[in-house]
């Protein structure tokens, strides 16, 4: 299983005691399965190359686009977030109200993220955009307000700027796309009775209470968006 740095879905330690959402459901999927699993923490873009490459690997957890089922087994879906454009509150100059008008301003987003496909940067618009390697420098960036917008779901974003030290409210979803599902991938060759495994394993921790209870203790801010039916 292939994982990166993104809180609160994975919290990385050097360690080896890795923690997060993600992982706390898939250890408890684990128990049920009966899989061996061993985590191995990489670098987000690099971790898509693998999982693409190699037989029986996985990796979580990763936004579900029609380009990624093509590329990769969909296992499961996780949880669901709503996707959109941010900026600082303070910013009442910005005004969004479809993704074409993101290209008016500048934006800091993540190399290998999903956000470079949705807003159609490459090749038709490359003025004022900047790419660099993690979510938390974008974050840094808009706060000190060399660029204009961000791109990131609204877990992602508002956990980034509370581990940074940044209030919540300094920062507004200006725009919102849409819901995405958060989920597990495999690699095409992977085995399907293991996958099936995963699938049955979610099901389990969902109707006995266990998933409900993790997703309280990572997503306590947005326990009014209940996840009460898992895609598979």
């Amino acid at each position: 299983m292939y994982i990166a740095e993104y809180p609160p879905f994975q919290v990385l330690s050097e360690k080896g005691d890795h923690g997060g959402f993600s992982v706390e459901l898939f250890n408890e999927i684990v128990k049920l399965s009966d899989l061996n699993i061993e985590y191995i923490p990489v670098p987000w873009v690099r971790a898509q190359t693998l999982v693409a490459e190699q037989e029986n690997s996985l990796l979580f957890t990763m936004a579900k686009t029609p380009e990624r089922e093509a590329l990769y087994n969909w296992v499961a879906t996780i949880y669901v977030v709503n996707e959109g454009v941010f900026s600082l509150k303070s910013r009442t100059d910005i005004n969004i109200n479809t993704l074409d008008d993101v290209h008016r301003y500048s934006i800091a987003l993540p190399r290998g993220d999903v956000s470079v496909k949705t807003l159609d940067i490459f090749p038709n618009y490359t003025k004022g955009v900047y790419i660099v390697e993690h979510q938390e420098q974008c974050m840094k960036m808009l706060n000190l307000g060399r660029v204009d917008l961000n791109y990131n779901n609204d877990v992602g974003f508002f956990n980034a700027a509370q581990m940074l030290g940044f209030k919540r409210e300094q920062f507004t979803q200006i725009f919102t796309t849409g819901q995405t599902e958060m989920g597990i991938v495999a690699n095409n060759h992977s085995d399907p009775e293991d996958l099936r495994k995963i699938r049955q394993a979610l099901l389990i921790l969902k109707e006995n209470g266990i998933y409900n209870k993790i997703q309280r203790k990572w997503f306590t801010e947005s326990m009014d968006k209940e996840f009460d039916s898992i895609k598979l």
